[in-house]
C-alpha cells in the first residue's frame, strides 16, 4: 500500500508572508487560490505580495461559500489548464473543498489553516454536502501545510479549545478501535495507532498548557498534522474518530444551534472516557481542566436535551462502526453519568 503524507512541513510566525518562497523551492510557479469567506480582505495583499515576490502566477483564484458536491465537481473541471498546485487559505470548508479539487483533478495542494479547530485540515477527507446531506469523502491529503502561528494566535478562542478537543479524542478514538478489534475482529493498523497515541501524548506532556503560549500552539497544531498522517496510514477515520465523533456527528443533526465540531468532541470525550473506563480518563479531564476547556465551555453550554438526543442517534450515524455505544447499556451508563456527574451539569444546560 502506496501511503501519502505531507512534503511541505512550515510552522512558525509569519510564515504567510514566505509561502511564495516555499512555493517556488516545490517547483510551483501556476497556482489556482482559494480563499474562505473574509479570508482575503485578511491576508490578500500580504499573498499578493509573496507570490510576486517569487514570481508565482495566479491563475485563478475565488472566493469559496459552498461545500457543496455538485458546485465543486462544476468548478474542478472549469479551472484553467497547467496548474501546478491548489492553495487554500481560510478554516475546514475552504480546505476541505480544495483537497476534493485536487483529488478530482489530481494535483497538490497546500493547505494554509487560519484557525485549529480540527485535524482535517491534514487528512485525506473532506467533509462535503451530498444531495443536502453532510457527508465524509476520500480526498487529497495536503501535499503542503502551512501554519502561520501569529495568525493561529489571533483567531477567536473557540476554535483553538476545539482543537484540543479534537486532540484529546484520540485516547477514546484508540479504545473504540481496538475494542472493535476485541469484538467483531476489525483489523487495527499498529502504526496508526503509535503515530496517533503519540500525537496526543506530545501536548499531554507538555509543561505549559496556555493557549496564548506561541510554542504551546505549534505544538497543537504539529500534533493535528500528526492526527491526519495516522488517518492517510490507515486508510481510515479510525485513529482519530470513534463515539465521541459520533456523538458529535448527532449533534450536528439534531441541535438547534450546533457548536465547533472539537467542542462538541472535547466532551464527548469526556464522557466516553468515562463510560470506556478508560486507563486516560483522569488526564483527558486534567487537560480540559488546565486548558481552561472546561471553562470555556461552561460559559457556552451546549444544550442538555439536545446532546442526550445526540448519544441516542450516534449509534446510528455509521453503518458497520463499532464502538462502545454499540451495546445498549453502555449507553444507559453514559446518560446516567451525564445526569449526576458535576461537570456534565457545568457544559450541558
Amino acid at each position: 500500500m502506496e501511503i501519502t503524507v505531507p512534503s511541505l512541513l512550515r510552522i512558525k510566525p509569519n510564515a504567510l508572508f514566505r509561502i511564495g518562497k516555499y512555493l517556488r523551492k516545490e517547483g510551483f510557479f501556476k497556482v489556482a487560490l482559494f480563499y474562505g469567506e473574509g479570508i482575503k480582505d485578511l491576508f490578500g495583499n500580504q499573498l499578493t505580495i509573496s507570490f510576486a515576490s517569487s514570481e508565482i502566477s495566479v491563475v485563478f483564484e475565488e472566493n469559496v461559500s459552498s461545500n457543496d458536491v455538485d458546485i465543486i465537481l462544476k468548478k474542478s473541471f472549469s479551472l484553467p489548464d497547467k496548474i501546478d498546485a491548489i492553495v487554500a487559505i481560510g478554516g475546514g470548508k475552504v480546505i476541505d473543498v480544495s483537497k476534493y479539487i485536487a483529488f478530482i483533478l489530481q494535483l497538490p495542494v497546500i493547505a494554509m489553516p487560519t484557525s485549529i479547530s480540527n485535524d482535517g485540515f491534514a487528512s485525506p477527507g473532506a467533509s462535503l454536502v451530498v444531495n443536502g446531506r453532510r457527508k465524509s469523502l476520500k480526498a487529497q491529503i495536503p501535499y503542503g501545510v502551512i501554519i502561520d502561528t501569529e495568525i493561529i494566535s489571533k483567531s477567536p478562542k473557540a476554535f483553538t479549545m476545539s482543537g484540543i478537543g479534537d486532540l484529546l479524542s484520540k485516547y477514546t478514538a484508540i479504545y473504540d478501535w481496538k475494542l472493535a478489534y476485541r469484538v467483531v475482529h476489525e483489523n487495527v493498523n499498529d502504526f496508526a495507532v503509535l503515530i496517533s497515541k503519540n500525537a496526543v501524548e506530545s501536548m499531554v506532556n507538555y509543561n505549559i498548557k496556555n493557549i496564548e503560549n506561541l510554542e504551546f500552539l505549534r505544538l497543537i497544531c504539529g500534533c493535528l498534522v500528526m492526527s491526519g498522517i495516522a488517518m492517510a496510514v490507515s486508510g481510515s477515520s479510525r485513529p482519530a474518530s470513534g463515539s465521541e465523533h459520533l456523538i458529535s456527528h448527532a449533534y450536528d443533526m439534531v441541535a438547534q444551534k450546533p457548536v465547533l465540531h472539537g467542542i462538541q468532541v472535547g466532551i464527548a470525550t469526556y464522557i466516553i472516557s468515562e463510560v470506556q473506563n478508560n486507563p486516560e480518563k483522569e488526564v483527558i479531564k486534567s487537560v480540559l481542566r488546565e486548558t481552561g476547556f472546561f471553562d470555556y465551555v461552561a460559559s457556552n453550554p451546549l444544550i442538555r436535551t439536545d446532546f442526550i438526543k445526540a448519544v441516542n442517534l450516534a449509534p446510528t450515524i455509521k453503518n458497520n462502526y463499532y464502538t462502545i455505544l454499540s451495546e445498549k447499556e453502555n449507553i444507559d451508563t453514559l446518560l446516567t453519568f451525564i445526569e449526576h456527574d458535576d461537570i456534565c451539569k457545568s457544559v450541558l444546560k
